[in-house]
């Protein structure tokens, strides 16, 4: 094995790979070829985890399949794969833990397919499954909700829904230090609901922009239960998403002035 420290990311592009540890090598998950990797303590599968919920989309050919197949190619070549699975399983249930059965829409087939490989997982040798919470950055692709956001704090009229709803959210970066440091398949969420259009106002007012460069269509939003982790983070407060946040969208602010 390599020395203790040495971590491989396979998904170069995905929002975790960018929160992980500098020292961590990266590459691309198109065309892998576990042939060309070596030995590590520990190997991070973080493609695919966009969250797309495009029904159109066949989520069984990357989520289960193709996943399926890399973890099965690299498994000997680590003591440990870390998999990213979705607290969004348990979305249906007000609080929840790892112990309790899956309840969330069916009808949204990435939550299906995600269930079927974390099943499947579940059941391998060496793999530690984490399941974050709802996380954003501005790493995250554009055309989400987070997105609007930092177009916003530019200076940006935006147009979105309902704002006023409330989820547990943290910061990639976030999920991406607590699942580096952990040993153990687990939930890695806040435990905590953050009302969205609080969130919002919050941020763009460090960047002295008004609420009102955020046009929200003011109507019914789709019900869901108000859905957290049943134990909350005492490391991790609303304070600190916030300033997660703040500082990450300053990084962009400064790389585009």
């Amino acid at each position: 094995m390599k020395d203790i420290n040495d971590c491989l990311i396979i998904g170069d592009t995905s929002q975790l790979s960018k929160c992980l540890p500098l020292n961590c090598d990266r590459v691309s998950s198109r065309n892998f070829d576990s042939t060309l990797v070596g030995d590590y303590r520990k190997i991070f599968v973080c493609f695919a985890e966009q969250r797309t919920f495009d029904n159109s989309l066949d989520f069984m050919k990357i989520n289960y399949d193709y996943t399926l197949e890399l973890i099965d190619s690299i498994i000997t070549k680590c003591d440990d794969v870390v998999f990213y699975s979705t607290a969004m399983l348990w979305e249906n249930l007000n609080n929840y833990c790892i112990e309790d059965e899956f309840c969330y829409d069916d009808s949204n087939q990435y939550l299906v397919s995600k269930e079927k490989v974390t099943r499947e997982l579940r059941d391998w040798s060496k793999v530690l499954i984490h399941y974050p919470c709802n996380f954003n950055s501005t790493y995250r692709k554009p055309g989400y909700l987070f997105s609007k956001l930092v177009h916003a704090c530019q200076g940006n009229e935006v147009s979105t829904g309902n704002l006023d709803f409330n989820r547990e959210l943290a910061h990639t970066s976030y999920v991406a230090k607590r699942s580096y440091e952990s040993s153990s398949s687990e939930i890695i969420a806040s435990g905590f609901l953050t009302n969205v259009r609080n969130y919002f106002h919050d941020v763009l007012s460090h960047f002295d922009v008004q609420p009102e460069f955020i046009q929200e269509t003011i109507g019914s939003h789709t019900n869901k239960p108000d859905s957290h982790y049943k134990f909350v983070d005492m490391n991790y407060s609303y304070e600190n998403l916030l300033q997660d946040t703040i500082e990450d969208i300053e990084g962009v602010l400064i790389r585009n002035d």
